[in-house]
């Protein structure tokens, strides 16, 4: 025996609890209790009340339940003593058996004064022996106690042996190859049982009918007594033997890799939660096993009878038979729940026993005794039980200590939250969009110093996070940073992409591009989604084109092509999308001829574009140059490179100059700026006017390849790299440069190879890393949706998935990742109780699909409200025309509800049996009566539109009815609420309802 420690049950001093402990080296006994100074505070010290010494070789150890202090311990020579440990100087009552020889096990029964113990086996003795000790004293010799009361199991070594806690005349005990049941009234056992888990026997402390036991390779089995002691299991002789298998077994559980045998293992069932058992593993590791019980299923017959045997193959019955032997669903079945492992605060422990939480009736200590019998109490964190978040985010917890909710700070709700610090920082997000054509209204502030960097992406520019927000790993001052400042739950949980979607939602992000990217300037302050403005910009220009008709040209309909969609042609087009009206193959010439008509709309603003002369695809590259917005009049480039000076962009305006093609514009805007570095700078790059037709490498070449390396800007950088070697793949390779910028320089001057070649790797590189700024270059089609899957699957952000998806999605292909994500943003929307977003959602959809033809690819939801007439059950609004199909319908009720001089048709009566409405309660009109209001010239304040036809819904809602489900009277619902504004009973005479109440 290595040590062990056992909780003594019943032996609870008030609130402290008493463990009985051997000592490793088996030579002495001792009693702990716990030590609580506080009864309100728990306390993990360990006090030794008593020890008892003067024994040899300790194999087994057990105590008494109803007799406090009597413990008995068994020892190799067979000899077994009891003894008051409570009773320093007691009397100690030694029993052995005729023959000495190890006592392996030992049981105090649990309502008597029975013991039971089981010993190695023995010539002419008996291996399972019971005594009486009712008459044990204390104080006397205790020889008339010598003889066992009973004897079992001759020729056989007994390994373990316990006592059931609900009889006292049961015995279950295990030798090498049987697990028996000894009732001690019969000679023969209840059962007996073929098995190798027959060691450490142990009874389920809060299921009497479960016990466990583990055999010496490691195996664990708990087995279910009800089902081994049935009749249909009772013996007729000693040599019958029942087959059965546990109703949970584990192979090898408690085993070392190390060894073949296990040595000394400690498992304990819990006496704090039910259906849970520990075990130690190398010395270091509790590992707890939660289990838990499907009841049986009653409501099943008797036997699984499949209707289809006599169909079915007989392989197809052969496993439908295996299934319903294996399956019992009219039986208990047991499961493992969960596991968790625990490490000790201590190494080398050897045996341990669960210690109750005085302040909480479900958490858990652990009482443990370490190789050199030291004990030591430690507790366990329990693990959470439930989890679980609802729609905003807000999470709840549930374990033993009770539940817990977080709820979001009122920051991470209020959808106008935002600080003046944060603003400022938004007015680089402006300078940048400028190229785009948003308002330059904005000016240069002079005491903050703005960047011009270009990667808009955070997630994907890690290099570009602002510099007070990072955290320097080399910085010596910096060694110890609280954990607090990288993770804080409010922070991640508020900043999840869910709290995102629903405060853009509450906004009104939708299919408004422009409101969209307002929405965006709103929220993200810090400047840390331009990339998603860019593209919602880019959106809203595709837009607008598509609504002019100038992208639709020869019935072809280019609306949201990218730029490698335009420069493939027809390979793109028809790939899997209708483009024109019949869906007809669109050949070369075809689409040769609507590009050059859409380029020659556009009038003298493209006659300026300048492209490589031996070009075969001018009409192509100039198209390419309209979709990503990198085409100007030499006036407007002029404004733009002034806005951009005009905001401190000296860098930026320089490499634009250069970007198209005027190296000296660049000089000059250089010379201009303030810093004394940018001039001389301005300086350096001069020298390209001087060797730009040199083919000679030069010192001054050389200096400008390092400094293309080395400025930290990313303009200068490509300023460099160009003028340093006159090629322009040494700028596109500048992957800091924006994609719209590096597009519009090589589609400005790389051949129709190369450019081929470019747009493709590009194209690959931003659909695999799921750059949303992409879509300019795939354009919204089959290829730009595997940008967008990727988009989805790095940033979680289904909302804008699904909104940008829904421009060309039925409307020129259909995918179902798009079916997938437009379904879960209508089950968010709904989720957090935005329906009319989500109805607008479903509208705008239903508006974009409609093709150049008219035709609309989503049809229209009908009403799914009616009211029902309650004599003949049919609709009262139904129109009776066959003819009259859903999109009909919604027209004419369209019209009805925005043409205020047409006068709607009044329904006082059901159309079909001529019943008349019900009347309203307060004015006694019939429900379907317009009530006598003010005219909508008195009501009108003003000339808005929006105000008019907001005043007008107004009216039509104050006759719609509205009916109590309590007492079922109704009325106008102006009426109605003209009425319970100043009463709470029902208008009614003689009607006492509270209608306005329930």
């Amino acid at each position: 025996m290595t040590g062990s420690i056992t909780r003594a049950l019943n032996w609870d001093n008030v609130y402290e609890q008493q463990f009985i402990a051997v000592t490793p080296i088996g030579d002495e006994v001792l009693l702990y209790q716990t030590n609580h100074e506080d009864p309100g505070i728990e306390s993990n010290s360990m006090m030794k009340l008593q020890s008892r010494s003067g024994f040899e070789n300790i194999q087994c150890s057990s105590y008494s339940d109803t007799n406090k202090g009597i413990v008995g311990v068994g020892s190799i020579n067979g000899n077994i003593s009891i003894f008051d440990i409570y009773t320093p100087n007691s009397s100690i009552l030694n029993l052995r058996p005729k023959q000495n020889r190890p006592c392996n096990s030992l049981s105090f029964s649990s309502n008597s004064t029975l013991i039971v113990a089981g010993f190695d086996k023995g010539r002419q003795d008996n291996s399972l022996q019971i005594w009486d000790i009712e008459s044990y004293s204390s104080s006397t010799s205790n020889s008339h106690l010598k003889r066992p009361l009973t004897t079992y199991l001759p020729n056989e070594a007994i390994l373990s042996t316990v006592f059931y806690n609900d009889q006292n005349s049961n015995i279950i005990c295990g030798s090498y190859k049987f697990l028996r049941e000894i009732d001690l009234r019969s000679d023969q056992p209840v059962f007996q049982m073929a098995t190798k888990c027959t060691l450490g026997l142990q009874i389920d402390y809060f299921q009497n009918h479960l016990f466990q036991s583990f055999s010496e390779d490691g195996s664990l089995a708990i087995w279910d007594r009800r089902k081994l002691s049935t009749h249909k299991y009772k013996l007729a002789g000693p040599s019958n033997v029942i087959t059965e298998t546990p109703i949970l077994q584990f192979n090898k559980l408690l085993s070392d890799t190390s060894s073949r045998k296990v040595q000394h293992p400690c498992v304990r069932y819990s006496t704090v939660r039910k259906g849970e058992f520990a075990a130690v593993f190398n010395g270091d590791l509790i590992r707890r096993w939660q289990t838990d019980m499907v009841p049986a299923d009653q409501s099943l017959p008797d036997s699984l009878k499949f209707k289809d045997t006599l169909s079915s193959s007989p392989t197809l019955q052969s496993l439908k038979q295996q299934a319903a032997q294996l399956y019992k669903p009219k039986e208990e079945s047991l499961f493992v729940s969960f596991v968790l492992d625990t490490k000790t605060d201590y190494e080398k422990v050897v045996s341990f026993d669960y210690s109750p939480d005085i302040t909480s009736h479900t958490s858990t200590n652990f009482v443990c005794m370490r190789q050199s019998g030291t004990v030591f109490r430690m507790p366990v964190v329990e693990c959470i039980e439930g989890f679980g978040f609802n729609p905003i985010n807000e999470f709840s917890i549930a374990g033993p200590e009770g539940t817990a909710t977080h709820f979001l700070d009122q920051q991470f709700l209020d959808t106008n939250f935002a600080t003046d610090n944060l603003r400022r920082n938004n007015r680089s997000s402006l300078a940048r969009l400028a190229g785009l054509d948003l308002n330059d209204n904005l000016k240069r502030d002079e005491d903050t110093s703005l960047t011009s960097s270009t990667v808009d992406d955070e997630s994907l520019a890690p290099s570009n996070v602002q510099r007070d927000k990072r955290f320097s790993f080399d910085n010596p001052y910096d060694e110890d940073i609280p954990l607090n400042r990288f993770l804080d739950s409010s922070d991640i949980i508020g900043n999840d992409i869910c709290v995102t979607i629903r405060k853009r939602a509450e906004m009104g992000y939708e299919v408004d591009c422009d409101k969209n990217i307002s929405i965006l300037e709103k929220l993200d302050v810090s400047n840390n989604k331009l990339f998603l403005k860019n593209t919602w910009k880019w959106l809203s220009l595709a837009k607008k084109s598509l609504d002019k008709g100038t992208m639709i040209s020869e019935g072809i309909d280019l609306g949201y092509q990218g730029v490698l969609g335009i420069w493939n042609g027809v390979q793109e087009m028809n790939n899997n999308q209708k483009r024109t009206l019949t869906g007809e193959y669109i050949t070369e010439s075809w689409m040769s001829q609507a590009v050059k008509n859409i380029v020659s709309s556009k009038g003298n603003k493209t006659s300026g574009i300048s492209i490589p002369s031996e070009s075969d695809k001018k009409a192509q590259r100039k198209l390419c140059l309209i979709v990503c917005g990198w085409y100007f009049t030499d006036s407007e480039f002029d404004e733009k490179l002034k806005f951009l000076i005009s905001l401190g962009y000296y860098e930026k305006a320089a490499g634009w100059a250069v970007f198209h093609g005027d190296v000296p514009k660049a000089i000059e805007i250089l010379s201009q700026a303030k810093s004394e570095k940018l001039r001389l700078i301005a300086t350096a790059v001069a020298g390209y006017l001087a060797y730009k037709n040199s083919h000679v490498n030069s010192p001054w070449k050389d200096q400008c390849r390092k400094m293309a390396l080395e400025l930290d800007d990313p303009y200068l950088r490509a300023i460099f790299a160009f003028i340093a070697d006159d090629d322009w793949w040494d700028v596109l390779d500048e992957s800091a440069l924006s994609l719209r910028e590096r597009l519009g320089v090589a589609l400005c001057f790389l051949s129709d190879k190369d450019l081929d070649v470019y747009l493709n790797r590009i194209a690959d590189t931003v659909v695999n890393r799921g750059e949303l700024e992409g879509l300019i270059l795939t354009g919204i089609t089959p290829r730009g949706i595997d940008l967008l899957q990727s988009y989805v699957d790095r940033t979680t952000d289904v909302q804008t998935a699904a909104l940008i998806a829904s421009f060309a999605c039925p409307r020129y292909f259909t995918d179902d990742r798009i079916t997938h994500w437009t379904d879960c943003y209508r089950n968010l929307l709904n989720s957090w109780g935005l329906f009319s977003a989500r109805a607008r959602f479903d509208v705008s959809r239903t508006k974009l699909s409609k093709t150049f033809g008219g035709q609309t690819t989503i049809k229209a939801r009908p009403k799914q409200v009616y009211l029902q007439c309650n004599r003949c059950n049919k609709n009262i609004s139904k129109i009776k025309s066959n003819n009259v199909n859903n999109q009909a319908l919604l027209k004419q009720q369209f019209n009805k509800m925005n043409n205020p001089s047409k006068q709607s048709d009044v329904i006082n009566a059901c159309p079909h049996c001529g019943a008349p409405l019900p009347r309203c309660s307060i004015c006694l009109l019939s429900l379907g009566t317009e009530l006598p209001l003010e005219p909508l010239e008195k009501l009108a304040v003003s000339n808005d539109p929006s105000i008019i036809s907001a005043q007008r819904i107004e009216n039509r809602f104050r006759e719609w009815f509205s009916f109590c489900l309590t007492c079922n009277h109704g009325c106008h619902a102006y009426h109605a609420e003209e009425w319970f504004s100043k009463h709470y009973i029902c208008p009614v005479p003689d009607c006492n309802c509270r209608c306005n109440s329930k």
